[in-house]
């Protein structure tokens, strides 16, 4: 059961989805405060709320973060936003995590596929005994914004903790890394427990008993099926894949242009050339070649015509597909699509 994970340090690309955001923007919105300027401070832009399968840079998210907490006068907003979070915000990962049987299999699917939701911070349980801790750390200076993920992250998993453990349950001790200037809350779940702060980890512990715990079954589970919506798909490790996920992400939009693509990411237009010609890439192979593969899955698995697969896409007209097409797998849209079927 004890699962250290893999070292942050070992992180190349510290990403997280743009669904962790969507969590602050709406507290943010019901508080009253200044979304768009704080979201255009962070170099966020806007169009990317509408997708939180996309990817942001970490720094970028803690900034948002660092710079929302300044805005509603609080050090605590991720405690605040954490409670307020249903698993089901958190896209597939957190279906996941919703359809868990036991503590045991919350905790398991928490920690192996957290790295689906963010990558720079992990999840691990260590052994002290008769009890357990559930630990987070992420790559790193801790600042206030990554405090504010730290917090989010106990909030939400203290909450299902409960949910099986039951309402009278707390954990005995909290860590918390950062050294924060403003009391805590006045929260009921931490009311029994032992608070230590600032140093310099985070973590709460309990008794090593309580992963066989159930939670109540409420109506049918759904049995996940592997490459199906449930399943989270892991983020990037390099930047081809990076641009790629971006690229599908905002394709409903048509925002897939270098500049809409290079914005999203928090680059420049020339840093993003740069890196993908490291890879011996140019962005127009990379968009050509995204573009062939949700092509030919929408053409094996979809009944979507052949024109409205183009303007999907974002082509001008199914000549101009048709071409790009051919010119990535040497054949037309439609004998790939009668090839299949025969």
């Amino acid at each position: 059961m004890i699962n250290r994970g893999a070292d942050v340090s070992d992180t190349k690309l510290p990403l997280t989805r743009v669904a962790t955001v969507l969590r602050y923007t709406h507290h943010l919105q019901a508080a009253g405060a200044p979304v768009g300027r704080l979201l255009a401070h962070s170099r966020i832009p806007s169009v990317l709320l509408e997708h939180p399968e996309a990817v942001l840079p970490l720094s970028t998210a803690f900034r948002f973060g660092e710079l929302a907490c300044q805005s509603l006068g609080t050090e605590h907003l991720g405690l605040l936003v954490g409670f307020e979070t249903s698993l089901d915000q958190l896209g597939p990962y957190g279906r996941m995590l919703q359809d868990s049987l036991t503590l045991y299999d919350y905790l398991r699917k928490g920690i192996s596929l957290y790295n689906t939701l963010i990558t720079g911070q992990r999840l691990w349980l260590s052994d002290h005994g008769d009890e357990l801790r559930f630990n987070i750390a992420t790559v790193g200076d801790l600042r206030l914004g990554t405090y504010q993920s730290h917090l989010e992250t106990l909030a939400v998993t203290l909450t299902k903790f409960r949910e099986a453990a039951g309402a009278d349950w707390f954990p005995r001790t909290i860590s918390l890394a950062y050294s924060s200037r403003e009391d805590l809350p006045d929260v009921e779940l931490f009311s029994g427990s032992q608070i230590i702060r600032g140093a310099g980890e985070t973590y709460f512990t309990f008794p090593r008993a309580l992963v066989g715990l159930h939670f109540p079954v409420d109506g049918d589970l759904v049995e996940p099926e592997i490459g199906g919506s449930l399943v989270p798909r892991p983020l990037p490790q390099d930047i081809v894949e990076l641009v790629q996920l971006q690229i599908e992400c905002l394709l409903r939009d048509h925002a897939i242009g270098i500049d809409a693509i290079a914005e999203s990411l928090t680059m420049s237009r020339r840093s993003l050339q740069r890196s993908l010609a490291k890879q011996a890439l140019t962005y127009s192979q990379v968009l050509a070649a995204t573009r062939a593969r949700l092509a030919a899955r929408w053409l094996a698995c979809s009944e979507k015509s052949i024109a409205q697969i183009a303007f999907d896409l974002g082509y001008q007209d199914t000549s101009n597909f048709t071409r790009a097409f051919r010119q990535q797998t040497g054949i037309s849209p439609q004998a790939f699509r009668n090839n299949l079927r025969s």
